[in-house]
């Protein structure tokens, strides 16, 4: 969002767009400390009184002379509220404001017994915003003014826990970097914090606001935001946790939207990466501004009807709605990796080697980031396959919808010569145009393997196996009959996350960098498996098209070995731009690749009738 009024800023300057006029521009509002905040307030013409929307901002109220939210734009007079936009204290038109540690629920509080004080104000205030907006309102939520009767934040939950800057134990280093540029300046307290410690048992503690929730909330949130796995903990914890009189009147909405402010994708827009969404285009506004008439101003629009959460089905990309605390699946499905590259039902066979280069990390390609730097959403990942530092594994064909919601796991047995390295794993839909399209990422830091403490820390040894659980963020997502299910296994994803020097030293420090030989297991000794939280029994049935096609070792130097129940009438060997390298027309058990290239290439088997293929790497 704001990139896109800084552009319609620039649009502005040469003469394309027209400004609105604050009815009050650049008001002063005393605070408790007798210093004062800057406001602009709206007021729609003709109107003497009525009911407050409040905005308090870090990112200059400025910005909305050329276009207030929820599709209002520049029709101040043809809505019925009056909106009071606040700069934070010590930003922007507040910076004067600006001391050591600002307490924002006091001054969002000394900010509503301002806008009471006033003549043209009637007596109740709804607040609305996104990200740092929308973390405001739960503090200010906490300070519990009678006149604060309802609260719309957006990709945000306000709780300052390690997890949210370190996840798996990995920094999230770009949308901390994110976080500088835009002058909230954490990177001092948070890099002297890289471990789990009573710092952040006070932080968390003291920043998890929903038994503070005394008002009506819209929470609302993106499938592809990076806040959306705490977004489900608050919202479930507020249905639980918050003030009695409330507990019946907290809502969520997620759809299939990025946090916003990098490019053209935001709450509420169709297009998200390289998809798009027609169908949740202005959901987030229409349910937003229908909240806040039944709330502010007893609008009879049955509001009160409304299932406790709405959410979209990405993938059959539809709209469902729940009245249950969470929508996370009671059962789960398990499918184990396998040789060649497989996701199978049945037994795990064999082990995939990668190596993890620092000096050259696997680029992230979209996601839930938050840096003007990278694309925001679901992007194809398909151009990673052509490293030597990612490995892929998935099901064959599905035959018929595959379900998820909740939390997936990855439960990995890893062997490295190193003394640490990180796991990442990106979830992907494969369509029948063999677009790989990213749902969601996570990553793990092996020297946490036990525990995210300074005393939990344990290194690697080579020629031990090591066991580590990546769990993913909360996702709804539905495969159709068609796709595949498949993962990407690799050992970093830069520049969203700290690249691990993988020298077992010092982290987040200028050091030299060790190049890891990572070997992944996945056999009757170490089953690797992903636990995918969802009712699909027919995943271990046969409907899967689970036939077993080994190809092993992989990588490869000199043969490749054939495993499978076919019974093959040929087997062709391909590179990645789709030429046939090898050819052979009968069954073979294994096959001489010694005069192939180093790189990538996939072997097609058919029985005549059915035709697979398997990836593997020729070193």
């Amino acid at each position: 969002m704001r990139y896109l009024l800084l552009f319609s800023l620039f649009l502005s300057t040469n003469g394309l767009f027209a400004q609105m006029t604050p009815t009050y521009d650049d008001i002063l509002i005393p605070m408790r400390d007798g210093l004062f905040l800057e406001a602009d307030i709206y007021i729609p013409a003709g109107v003497d009184s009525a009911e407050v929307v409040l905005i308090q901002t870090p990112y200059n109220k400025d910005f909305y002379i050329w276009s207030l939210p929820m599709g209002v734009g520049m029709n101040v007079d043809t809505q019925p509220f009056i909106w009071v936009i606040v700069d934070w204290r010590g930003f922007y038109g507040s910076l004067p404001a600006a001391i050591a540690q600002p307490n924002r629920g006091e001054d969002g509080y000394d900010v509503c017994e301002w806008i009471t004080e006033q003549l043209w104000h009637k007596d109740r205030i709804g607040t609305w915003g996104p990200s740092a907006l929308g973390g405001v309102q739960y503090n200010l939520a906490r300070e519990n003014h009678p006149n604060h009767t309802c609260a719309v934040p957006l990709v945000a939950h306000a709780h300052q826990s390690y997890d949210a800057y370190f996840y798996g134990g990995v920094l999230e280093k770009a949308r901390l970097e994110q976080l500088d540029a835009l002058g909230y300046g954490l990177s001092p307290v948070i890099l002297a914090n890289t471990y789990y410690s009573s710092v952040w048992q006070f932080s968390e503690s003291s920043t998890w606001f929903a038994p503070d929730i005394k008002i009506p909330t819209l929470q609302i949130g993106g499938w592809y935001d990076h806040n959306i796995d705490k977004m489900m903990d608050v919202y479930a914890s507020s249905r639980t946790d918050a003030g009695a009189a409330v507990l019946d009147q907290q809502w969520l909405l997620v759809g299939p939207w990025v946090h916003g402010g990098s490019g053209a994708a935001y709450v509420g827009s169709a297009i998200q990466g390289e998809l798009s969404y027609a169908n949740a285009e202005f959901k987030s506004d229409t349910m937003a501004w229908d909240f806040l008439q039944y709330y502010l101003l007893d609008t009879p629009n049955n509001w009160q009807n409304t299932d406790f959460i709405t959410y979209y089905e990405t993938g059959l990309d539809q709209w469902a709605t729940s009245n249950a605390t969470s929508i996370e699946s009671p059962t789960t499905d398990v499918l184990y990796l396998n040789a060649s590259n497989q996701l199978v039902s049945g037994n795990a066979i064999g082990s995939t080697t990668f190596v993890s280069d620092p000096s050259n990390p696997s680029p992230t390609i979209g996601g839930a980031t938050l840096n003007s730097a990278l694309d925001q959403g679901p992007y194809d990942q398909i151009s990673l396959e052509s490293r030597n530092d990612i490995i892929t594994f998935s099901t064959g064909e599905l035959s018929q919808d595959v379900t998820v919601s909740g939390r997936i796991t990855i439960d990995i047995y890893v062997e490295s010569d190193q003394e640490d390295c990180d796991i990442s794993v990106r979830l992907v839909d494969v369509y029948p145009d063999n677009r790989n399209m990213l749902i969601t990422d996570g990553i793990a830091r092996m020297r946490f393997r036990n525990g995210y403490t300074q005393a939990d820390e344990t290194f690697m040894s080579p020629g031990n196996v090591y066991t580590r659980q990546i769990e993913l963020p909360f996702t709804n997502f539905t495969w159709l009959a068609g796709h595949k299910i498949k993962i990407y296994i690799g050992g970093n994803n830069a520049s969203r996350y700290d690249v691990n020097l993988q020298n077992g030293g010092t982290m987040y420090t200028a050091s030299d960098t060790n190049v890891a030989n990572i070997t992944v297991h996945h056999n009757a000794l170490y089953p690797s498996s992903i636990t995918l939280p969802g009712s699909n029994s027919f995943l271990g049935s046969d409907d899967l098209e689970n036939i077993r096609l080994g190809v092993y070792p992989n990588p490869a130097k000199e043969t490749l070995k054939i495993d499978t129940d076919l019974t093959l009438e040929n087997i062709k060997i391909i590179d990645l731009s789709g030429r046939i390298i090898q050819t052979h027309e009968v069954s073979l058990e294994s096959i001489e690749i010694g005069n192939l290239k180093s790189g990538v290439y996939l072997i097609r088997v058919s029985d005549g009738i059915r035709t697979i293929e398997r990836r593997f790497v020729k070193l």
